[in-house]
């Protein structure tokens, strides 16, 4: 088990991770180290979706930012 599957994140802190990682991936040349950075930005963006999805079912949504 990695420190990031051990670690408790918020939904903030998990969307702002894979802004990152989806940051750093656009700034990797293609190859390996860029699909893994790709890939670990989706596993956080998916995180954050779920988590906030079962706040929200539990009527304990996180507040919501507004991007627009």
């Amino acid at each position: 088990m990695n420190a990031e599957t051990s670690r408790y994140f918020t939904v903030e802190q998990l969307e702002e991770l894979a802004v990152a990682k989806y940051i750093e991936a656009a700034l990797t040349p293609e190859g390996d180290e860029r699909e893994e950075l790709l890939l670990a930005a989706k596993r956080f963006a998916s995180r954050a979706k779920m988590k906030s999805w079962l706040m929200g079912e539990m009527g304990i949504a996180p507040p919501r930012r507004d991007y627009h």
